[in-house]
């Protein structure tokens, strides 16, 4: 049997496996060359950073290829076991404060006024890996754990009207399909303030002109603009309005800003997506070949690029240093653009060859909030927004 005829038949395994109801505890006991495979299945794109549930991050290199992230190639982050919809058999529930409940079906969500609209979502746990901290819980992400594609569906606010939301109703909670193998873990379940479904939150059922897989939430999920990922809850079965947030656990415990030191309030949960910026080209550790300038006595240029973005407040400014942070030039925005989208961005420094260079990108949001040259660290990894820093070597 050939190379891939051996690859494609532990694939088809595996996904038997998956059909026959073995989750993420049994796939952990299984033997090593199945767990090898599900991690040979992921598109070459994809970084595999966990097999079962399935955390897979883009690359830099093909996050900067284009300004919306390709299907195959935009991050994979899944709470518990994917699980296994029929669509003809799925519905929507609609419940909770409303003065007309409704079980909606998928062709009755596509009957509705449909949008499409570019947003981006990162991950609250996007750069964990790179706190500098003895461990932090959670999946070791670096820098690729983001991507931007245009969502298809129907705005959360068409369905609140139609549902009759009550006036004590202050906030959506959303539920998701996905379970854990094991009984007595909680289901996926997110809740966000009604003001905030109200303004730009879609249900999506198509993702880049396609339906969504299942990796990304087949067949209906939220996408929350400005909020980091988790509240973009995939699996949508239910949506229920009530007037307090959930007390799910993945509300009240997951995702909270626990800071070394902090006094006895709460910490306070993780939510809006920070101002933030990567390099996706040159990559670390590459040696670059510069042509030299037309005009006589100048020195070459190197050229970097990448994406910057932010929360609601959206991206203002990119800068640039090649110099380790001592000096910083403006880069230029360039392409699409879109509210709720990252910026493209790019800008020429020049070098003088050879010569070991550590680039920095910088950006700064419409709210006045800076990328720190290192973010607070806090015992889940989350929102690590420190200055992007590559080092390159370049001669001529």
């Amino acid at each position: 049997m050939s190379g891939p005829e051996r690859r494609a038949s532990r694939r088809d395994f595996l996904a038997a496996l998956a059909r026959a109801g073995f989750g993420s505890a049994a796939l952990a006991a299984l033997p090593p060359w199945t767990r090898s495979a599900l991690a040979a299945a992921a598109p070459p794109d994809l970084i595999v950073r966990n097999d079962r549930p399935e955390h897979y991050e883009t690359t830099l290199d093909a996050l900067g290829r284009s300004w919306i992230t390709r299907n195959d190639r935009f991050f994979v982050r899944s709470h518990l076991s994917v699980p296994r919809i029929d669509a003809t058999d799925w519905r929507l529930q609609v419940s909770g404060l409303v003065s007309t409940p409704s079980s909606l079906t998928l062709a009755e969500l596509k009957a509705l006024p449909q949008v499409e609209a570019v947003h981006t979502l990162e991950c609250a746990g996007n750069g964990r890996g790179l706190f500098r901290l003895p461990s932090t819980s959670g999946t070791q992400w670096e820098r690729g754990a983001v991507g931007t594609a245009a969502w298809g569906g129907v705005r959360l606010s068409t369905i609140l009207q139609h549902a009759g939301a009550a006036p004590e109703a202050r906030h959506v909670w959303l539920e998701a399909a996905d379970q854990a193998p094991m009984p007595g873990v909680p289901r996926f379940l997110r809740s966000i303030p009604i003001e905030k479904a109200k303004d730009d939150v879609l249900l999506a059922h198509a993702m880049n002109g396609e339906p969504l897989a299942e990796l990304h939430g087949f067949p209906l999920r939220a996408i929350v603009p400005g909020w980091f990922g988790m509240a973009s809850t995939k699996w949508l079965v239910a949506l229920r309005l009530e007037e307090r947030p959930s007390d799910n656990h993945f509300m009240v415990k997951g995702y909270r800003y626990n800071y070394p030191g902090e006094g006895p309030l709460p910490p306070s949960p993780v939510e809006t997506m920070l101002v933030k910026s990567v390099i996706t080209h040159p990559l670390e550790g590459t040696t670059l070949v510069l042509a030299p300038r037309a005009v006589k006595g100048k020195p070459p240029v190197l050229r970097v690029q990448g994406f910057a973005w932010a929360g609601p407040a959206g991206v203002r400014l990119v800068e640039i240093s090649g110099d380790g942070g001592r000096s910083w030039q403006p880069a230029g925005f360039m392409g699409e653009t879109a509210p709720g989208a990252w910026r493209a961005w790019a800008t020429e420094i020049e070098v003088t060859p050879p010569a070991r260079v550590t680039l920095m990108a910088r950006a700064t949001d419409n709210a006045g909030g800076v990328q720190p040259l290192e973010a607070p660290a806090n015992a889940g990894g989350y929102g690590n927004n420190s200055i992007h820093k590559v080092t390159v070597r370049v001669r001529s």
